[in-house]
Formats: C-alpha cells, structure tokens, sequence
C-alpha cells in the first residue's frame, strides 16, 4: 500500500537488497540507478547508504543498533518519537530548523513501524527527509530517505514507493 497517498511507481530494473545475520535482517528495494556504499567509520552495528548516481543529494540509508526495548510503543507514540527525532536533527552542526512536513504515523501491518517526514534546514541547504523507524527483537532499525527540498516534488512518488520496500524480516533464534 502506497503511504499518504503517493501512487506506486513501478521500479525498473531495481533489485532487492536483503541483508541477514544471525542479529537482524531486513529486505529494502531502493530504485534503480542508486549505488550501494559504506561510510569509512561505521558507527552503528549495520549502516548501508544506497546514493543515487544521478541526483546529487539524493539517497537512503539503513541503521541497524541494539536497544534494550522491544518495541517503539515502549519509547513513545509516533508524535512522540518525532518530537525526539526533530528535537536530536536540530541540535545536529549547521541545522538551524527542523519541521514536520506531515503528522507521524504509526504503520498499518508493519508490526509497529513508524514514519516521520520532516524538512531540515541548515547551512548545508534544505533536506526533506522520510524515515521509517521500526524496533523488532531489541534492534532498533531505521530507514532514513534524504531528498534536497529543491528536488522533492519530482522525486516524492519514487521515495515513497522505496521506502514502502522496507521490511524488518525474521532471525532465525
């Protein structure tokens, strides 16, 4: 189901990304002409940035860390865990505002997910950013598109339908 509306877009072309370990495992499906890459220093157990090779500022990423809750309900409501989202985004260097673009949801058959969609503005220009927040056996998993603002309204369906491929999959105990 498309989220808030955004019609589907048929991805051409564009592979599944799937990833299992004996901690996590999740499934992503970004577009095509995006490629994968790794941040020199890791600072998360799982971090995979998928950057497109036409759009400039325009990329996903995935962050897999071990939490001592098991679910995001423990944490917060969604209007709760995007007020700590916006709150930790804003005191980020060069930020200077940080808005919710629309109403946090909670994910309907996600198990839990939440998405927030918020704009970043700051000295490196304004981000538009979606992500989607998912906690399953103690591992906090995130999913974060990052649009500039300027390159939004073009890019808006295609984000939402990859962001929609994100599954949080099963670990075999």
């Amino acid at each position: 189901l498309p989220l808030w509306g955004a019609p589907a877009v048929a991805a051409d072309t564009a592979t599944d990304y799937v990833k299992t370990t004996s901690q996590f495992a999740y499934a992503f499906q970004p577009p095509s002409g995006f490629d994968m890459s790794n941040k020199p220093l890791k600072t998360h157990l799982e971090e995979i940035n998928f950057i497109s090779s036409d759009t400039k500022g325009y990329q996903f990423g995935i962050t897999v860390d071990p939490v001592r809750i098991s679910s995001l309900k423990e944490f917060g409501s969604p209007e709760e865990v995007a007020a700590r989202v916006v709150l930790a985004e804003v005191n980020r260097d060069g930020v200077f505002d940080v808005t919710l673009v629309k109403d946090p949801l909670l994910l309907p058959d996600s198990g839990g997910s939440y998405l927030l969609d918020y704009l970043s503005q700051g000295k490196r220009g304004n981000k538009h950013f979606v992500c989607q927040i998912s906690i399953d056996r103690q591992k906090l998993y995130v999913l974060t598109a990052q649009v500039k603002e300027e390159n939004y309204a073009e890019k808006e369906k295609e984000l939402f339908a990859a962001v929609d491929t994100f599954r949080v999959t099963m670990v075999d105990k």
